[in-house]
């Protein structure tokens, strides 16, 4: 390949395209309009002799050739950038530009409110994006793939030398039960908690969850009746029945202040759910993604400070 007939802003833009996967939202990205964006994937299929992104009813997919380059250019872009970086500088204040996170229930509920309350007095210019995400290790794979900045929530099983961390905040877990529940007006005792059915919320879909694995190094077991992954499901469910259910506390306050749940101690020796801020190393010089982090991980100390 002739190197003279690649230019920076075709890396530029193969990098809006991978984290966007639509081309007026690519364009977005980068502060172009959207015929321009479509000359530069025209540019892009010609350079390298590939399609590199199909049209589908999920917006675009990356073919097997964008997936590989997208390593090495994310690489060489972040390369430059740190070679110029003495030269630059990020204004918050002034700044134009969007970012995307991917953040799990428990964040998305307890962290995102602040957080964009700090990001509208600090760069009112900057637009975020949020996706959800329910398993763990697909944080991973966003952050691989470019679709995200960062990546919020329980650590990854995964161990990836790639992918850089920071820990934010930690949550206990409470148990939720109906207003009028037969135990709502006394503490939760063990042997009450085992009486009443129980339902599950898991994102991940799992049916043994961390009550149970707690229950079963006591040598007991709890009567599960359903499984759902979606916490509003849950807590609707609990309010029309006599099931508890056990989740964490960020979450399951949203639900009381509604008057129809109460909270209760659980009455287990549960561990905390730790949650972490998650980037790729290639992004870590990035000054605008610096600043973003630091943001987050200053909201996430208010909040760790914050009363209750």
């Amino acid at each position: 390949m002739n190197l003279s007939r690649i230019d920076l802003n075709l890396l530029v833009g193969f990098e809006a395209l991978m984290a966007e996967r639509n081309v007026t939202r690519a364009a977005a990205r980068v502060g172009r309009t959207q015929p321009a964006m479509s000359g530069v994937l025209a540019r892009l299929r010609d350079l390298m002799e590939d399609e590199l992104f199909i049209r589908t009813a999920n917006g675009l997919q990356p073919t097997p050739r964008a997936l590989e380059l997208h390593e090495p250019v994310g690489k060489a872009l972040a390369q430059i950038a740190a070679a110029f970086a003495f030269r630059d500088r990020f204004v918050p204040e002034s700044a134009e530009m969007a970012f995307t996170i991917a953040m799990s229930d428990p964040p998305t509920i307890s962290l995102l409110p602040a957080l964009f309350e700090e990001l509208m007095r600090a760069a009112p210019g900057i637009t975020l994006h949020v996706r959800g995400f329910d398993d763990r290790d697909e944080a991973i794979s966003l952050l691989d793939s470019g679709v995200v900045d960062v990546a919020i929530g329980v650590p990854p099983t995964e161990k990836a030398g790639r992918i850089l961390s920071r820990p934010l905040f930690e949550e206990e877990f409470v148990t939720m039960m109906r207003a009028g529940h037969p135990e709502a007006k006394s503490p939760l005792t063990r042997s009450a908690f085992l009486a009443w059915p129980h339902v599950l919320f898991s994102p991940e879909g799992d049916r043994f969850g961390i009550v149970d694995e707690r229950l079963e190094e006591l040598g007991l077991v709890r009567r599960l009746v359903l499984t759902v992954p979606n916490v509003t499901a849950a807590a609707l469910v609990v309010e029309r029945t006599d099931a508890l259910c056990t989740m964490l506390t960020g979450l399951a306050l949203q639900f009381e202040a509604t008057g129809k749940v109460i909270l209760a101690k659980t009455p287990l020796d549960l561990p905390s759910a730790p949650f972490t801020m998650n980037w790729h190393r290639r992004n870590d010089a990035n000054l605008a993604q610096r600043w973003l982090r630091g943001l987050i991980g200053k909201t996430a100390m208010k909040r760790n400070r914050s009363p209750g």
